[in-house]
């Protein structure tokens, strides 16, 4: 403990404080604009009014209070369970000795999945493509037909041709490189997708929750680009908007490890 006249202050106590901001800010950068916000708001509101009638001395609605938020922390565990599994699955994301792939390797990737999805889009040929970023997909890429190819746009329009067996499913890329094809994503069950949406939209939003992928679906009818990631799905994609919006994703990856 340091004094300053007579005011003391303790280094322990400080970073403690320190600590437990920085914990409560994270927490709530990951429950931003989703349904668990609205619930913490209300833990945050029994916790003030349980000190409020602890210091008033109400014993009764001290005790009603506590079984309130008893049931709501289950509530939080058992309602919100995908939004935390996506958070825990988060905490283990940086892998601190992975450098990533180099920027100009990155520019390739962007360039021919650009170029494949805006042809595809022009010729209403459904597709689904998942690009790895720091979670692994080896569960998904086992459940499909193992490629191992290098990246290219005529490839990638050809698996996805209606004649074609492997135009099923979706494609997962890692590194620069077409790991496999045909590959099953787990189905959203979130309400609040348009209904209107067909199955390759629900699997890319499925995948974006259960991993940080970066999902690109293209609609067999319509032709439409949209883009699923962090359980969220954003649509009507065009070229330059697409190019920008994904350089801006995998060089942050890139910068953050």
């Amino acid at each position: 403990m340091i004094a300053f006249g007579r005011i003391a202050f303790d280094w322990k106590v400080f970073f403690e404080i320190a600590i437990l901001w920085v914990v409560f800010y994270q927490v709530m950068l990951f429950l931003k604009d989703t349904k668990a916000v609205n619930l913490l708001r209300g833990i945050v509101f029994l916790i003030i009014a349980f000190f409020v009638f602890q210091k008033l001395g109400f014993d009764i609605l001290n005790r009603i209070l506590t079984k309130i938020f008893a049931i709501s922390i289950v509530a939080l565990f058992v309602i919100f369970q995908p939004e935390l599994r996506q958070g825990l699955m988060r905490l283990g994301q940086h892998q601190i000795f992975y450098v990533g792939p180099k920027e100009e390797d990155i520019e390739d990737l962007i360039r021919e999945i650009v170029s494949a999805v805006m042809a595809m889009s022009k010729k209403k040929v459904g597709a689904l493509i998942a690009i790895q970023r720091e979670v692994g997909l080896r569960d998904y890429i086992e459940s499909g037909i193992s490629i191992d190819s290098e990246i290219s746009s005529e490839l990638l329009q050809t698996m996805f041709h209606t004649n074609t067996p492997l135009h099923d499913g979706g494609v997962i890329i890692v590194n620069n490189r077409i790991m496999a094809a045909t590959c099953l994503f787990p189905l959203s069950e979130n309400a609040d997708i348009d209904k209107s949406l067909g199955m390759r939209h629900r699997a890319a939003v499925g995948l974006s929750e259960h991993t940080d992928a970066v999902i690109l679906i293209v609609s067999e009818e319509t032709g439409r680009i949209s883009l699923a990631i962090n359980g969220r799905l954003s649509r009507d994609f065009g070229k330059d908007d697409l190019i920008l919006i994904l350089r801006g994703l995998f060089k942050k990856s890139r910068k953050n490890r």
